[in-house]
């Protein structure tokens, strides 16, 4: 969500500005509870993260984002010939979770690349707003741009009065009901939704198929800002050269790369050297842990869960904005699948400690922030770990329940997992503290 990524990117950057001041002498640093770490073993736990975590991350949601708007596409294609089957509709929901999967793995690292180009909520804000999705379904100039010569760039250019309904909620709508994918005899006659029984199942299928293209273009770009390959860059500006455009207008971004005008991931790797990001290990490894993994901790129950189960329990605030909170501020109601984002969420954080993208693996791996943490006598080791692990079982126990959260916010097992996530960012920051008071050789 937007407000999320302002949080994170609003620590990367003052940490950007405060190079000047942070860029002093290791020598002057506290000495840590172990030995002082070398350089070298910190940019390789660097190196895991990038090329073990994010990239492969952002590959694998780019390519489940062709296979998504393959399925869109056919859908939309079978339903104009007339042969619509369940089949091709359960085939976008498979490619719909499988990518959704991947981009929820990912949100342990919404700085960068994400947050300044503004992925983020082009492609997962939420939750859906009904009355704009009435109003995108029920307007035939937005039709026609969606079934016009290049639906996808219609979504990306003139998406300004419908922005909250298009990505992947926007696909959840038309692909799922009530936890469960929708058939063909559904899309094949009119929408039951209220205020859009006009509506006809195949505009929808064409509004899913435009979108999943801009998804795939999206989720390219994501991939291009970290890893700067080359050909891929060249692919968007053959393919999409509008989103490469569109960031000329965002206040954040330098373009598709970073500000070095190199990919994200090299310009995390660079720290201490010309063209970082960070001008230390300490601040590049701590804003791992504060501007990725505890950024999504706290959207997780403090807003994901949090802003719902207040208001189901009667203890309801205010938003950022002065308005009241909503019991149906909830993400993936349609599909059902509240707890799986969640669960992908913390997933994305342990990916991020443990420099595996195994997410049964109860051992980190020999270059990773987890192995060098427990190498260099952290005291918070054990409490961190178990931090993890006790709010990913919170979240598989609500996953298993039978109980939706869209269905009750108010049970017990989410206040449950609310404490859980709650220690859980506590003891990030207690690591991060940790990394950024190391005392690091040359």
């Amino acid at each position: 969500m937007k407000k999320v990524f302002q949080k994170a990117f609003l620590f990367v950057a003052t940490m950007t500005l405060s190079l000047g001041f942070a860029s002093c002498s290791d020598d002057d640093d506290p000495v840590t509870e172990g030995n002082v770490v070398p350089a070298t073993e910190l940019s390789a736990v660097a190196n895991t993260y990038v090329n073990d975590i994010i990239n492969p991350t952002y590959k694998d949601l780019r390519d489940y984002a062709k296979v998504l708007k393959d399925a869109c596409d056919k859908a939309y294609a079978n339903a104009k010939a007339g042969n619509l089957s369940d089949a091709d509709i359960t085939d976008a929901c498979e490619a719909f979770k499988n990518a959704r999967r991947e981009w929820e793995r990912s949100e342990a690292f919404l700085y960068g690349a994400a947050a300044n180009n503004e992925i983020d909520p082009h492609i997962d804000s939420w939750p859906l707003d009904h009355d704009q999705m009435v109003k995108a379904l029920n307007n035939q100039s937005i039709i026609s741009g969606i079934k016009g010569s290049n639906p996808a760039q219609f979504i990306y250019t003139k998406h300004q009065h419908f922005e909250s309904v298009i990505g992947f909620h926007g696909l959840e709508f038309v692909l799922f009901r009530n936890g469960a994918a929708r058939t063909a005899a559904m899309l094949n006659a009119n929408e039951t939704e209220e205020g859009m029984t006009s509506v006809k199942g195949i505009d929808e299928l064409a509004f899913a198929a435009a979108v999943a293209g801009d998804i795939y273009n999206m989720t390219s770009l994501l991939q291009y800002g970290w890893n700067g390959d080359a050909t891929l860059g060249s692919w968007l500006a053959s393919n999409c050269n509008w989103v490469i455009d569109g960031l000329k207008d965002l206040e954040d971004s330098a373009g598709a790369l970073s500000s070095a005008g190199i990919g994200y991931g090299q310009f995390l790797l660079n720290a201490t050297g010309e063209k970082a990001w960070f001008p230390t290990w300490q601040e590049t490894l701590e804003n791992v842990f504060v501007g990725g993994c505890s950024g999504i901790c706290q959207e997780v129950y403090t807003q994901k869960l949090g802003q719902a189960y207040r208001v189901a329990t009667g203890n309801g605030g205010t938003t950022e904005d002065g308005e009241a909170e909503s019991r149906d501020y909830i993400e993936s109601p349609y599909s059902k699948r509240s707890f799986i984002d969640y669960q992908d969420n913390i997933y994305s954080i342990k990916n991020s400690l443990y420099g595996t993208r195994d997410v049964t693996a109860t051992t980190p791996v020999a270059n990773s922030l987890m192995t060098i943490m427990k190498k260099y006598n952290y005291s918070g080791y054990n409490a961190l770990n178990t931090a993890l692990d006790e709010a990913i079982a919170s979240l598989e126990t609500a996953k298993k329940s039978g109980i939706a959260f869209v269905d009750d916010p108010a049970n017990a097992q989410v206040k449950t997992c609310i404490d859980k996530i709650n220690t859980l960012d506590d003891e990030l920051n207690n690591a991060a503290a940790w990394f950024r008071a190391l005392k690091v050789s040359k």
